[in-house]
């Protein structure tokens, strides 16, 4: 908060000095009758109060959103107070001229303050209470991630005979030495990866809660950490509860998002109507017809719908009817339809589907009926995914690798349900950035 002051400070004198460069007056003189400008600075500090946390703090996306957010609801209520006050009572540039700057050295000393506070010494020092697969997990997510404002220093078993370390974390003691450990190890936050809430711990935890300490359940953590869902170690209500009730919130920006799939799929049916006939021909001299392919896919609800993109491989794919996942390298791809996927120009026919409502361009990949009976039987809330139209790209799309099995359909929900829970239309627009960028650099699949 200081280091925000100074520079909305800094950012008032440079605002003066900027405008006093076209107006006339002297830099000194303009300060002096203009102090009242210097009210900008508790001002600034208080759009910014949703980045006083340790985790907002350390976030520079959220910070830069924040940023913009309250950059541009100063200038639309300073133009409402300059164009209704008496001419001249107000300088037309001054305050777009502090706006910029405080936006730009706010950034700047928030990037420094990342840089400085995300070193060892400044993180949050945490325990994780549990053992068996669910501690283990979180300890690699956490290290494998480099979260920022956290460090696991150790790692409280709930259970005898657990082994001296978990991946690389140590086996700091039982839980009835829990009060003792966090005064010596400075720990100032609990991650509970355990599923055995004895009454004694309850009651310890309840403790640590009063006494200021952040008690986190690990999956909590987990999605924080890795920007999806652990899956395997969610609660048996987590569909009805937090997952429910952050989906209900998103559905506010459901009209807009609607709107943009028809914007879009009207743009995309178009560049399909101009390539259609260059594709077609490529496809036919390739490996002859037929040039359109044809499946049914589940939608929404469980709806199923009948998916149209170009044919990417040989005429017989499927011997006997039998669905087969795609491998990566799958002989059965013809050389036009190994084109075809590397520029994602298969699924220009999928905008089709999209101005018919059965898609949108952002959400999770549609699955062929077979594929979700299998996964449902395999993969917890694997139907969770349903609750949204299927997209052309989605979260799970820019982040996983290639995937033909069941343990990929695996990490690919645990993203869905991440973008289901978090969704809104910035982040599809960043879905979208990350797709095309795909798309240009010939890395489709």
């Amino acid at each position: 908060m200081a280091g925000d002051a100074g520079v909305a400070g800094i950012a008032v004198v440079v605002a003066v000095w900027l405008w006093t460069l076209t107006s006339g007056f002297n830099l000194a003189a303009a300060l002096r009758s203009d102090l009242a400008w210097f009210l900008a600075v508790p001002l600034w500090i208080a759009g910014l109060t949703t980045t006083y946390n340790l985790r907002a703090a350390l976030s520079l996306t959220q910070t830069a959103k924040t940023v913009a957010r309250h950059a541009a609801v100063l200038l639309v209520a300073y133009a409402v107070v300059y164009f209704n006050a008496p001419r001249l009572a107000l300088p037309r540039l001054l305050a777009l001229y502090f706006v910029w700057e405080a936006s730009l050295l706010t950034l700047a000393w928030r990037l420094v303050y990342v840089w400085v506070f995300a070193h060892a010494g400044f993180r949050r020092r945490a325990l994780v209470i549990g053992s068996g697969a669910a501690a283990e997990c979180i300890v690699r997510a956490v290290e494998e991630s480099g979260v920022r404002e956290l460090m696991v220093v150790g790692v409280v078993s709930d259970r005898p005979g657990i082994a001296s370390r978990v991946g690389a974390t140590p086996v700091v003691g039982a839980v009835n030495d829990l009060a003792h450990l966090i005064d010596e190890l400075r720990v100032s936050t609990l991650i509970l990866a355990t599923s055995e809430m004895a009454p004694d711990l309850l009651s310890m935890l309840l403790n640590c809660q009063e006494a200021g300490y952040d008690v986190v359940r690990m999956a909590t953590v987990y999605e924080r950490a890795l920007q999806r869902v652990p899956v395997q170690y969610l609660e048996p209500d987590w569909p009805f509860n937090s997952y429910a009730e952050a989906v209900h919130t998103k559905d506010a920006s459901r009209l807009a998002k609607r709107l943009l799939d028809i914007a879009a799929g009207a743009a995309g049916a178009v560049i399909f109507a101009v390539l259609a006939p260059f594709i077609g021909l490529a496809v036919w001299l390739d490996s002859g017809r037929p040039i359109f392919y044809r499946q049914s896919r589940v939608g929404r609800a469980g709806k199923t719908f009948e998916i149209l993109k170009f044919r990417t491989m040989v005429a017989d794919a499927e011997t006997k009817g039998q669905a087969r996942w795609a491998e990566r390298d799958d002989p059965r791809i013809t050389r036009v339809g190994k084109a075809l996927r590397l520029t994602r120009f298969d699924e220009l026919p999928n905008f089709l589907n999209i101005l018919r409502g059965e898609m949108s361009l952002v959400g999770p990949r549609p699955e062929r009926p077979e594929f979700v009976q299998e996964l449902e039987r395999t993969i917890p809330f694997y139907r969770s995914r349903l609750i949204a139209r299927p997209g052309l790209t989605g979260w799970a799309q820019i982040n996983c690798p290639y995937g033909d099995s069941v343990a990929a359909a695996h990490l690919k929900l645990e993203y869905d349900l991440y973008y289901l829970k978090h969704r809104s239309i910035l982040l599809d627009l960043y879905i979208i950035a990350r797709t095309i960028g795909t798309v240009l650099t010939f890395r489709g699949r």
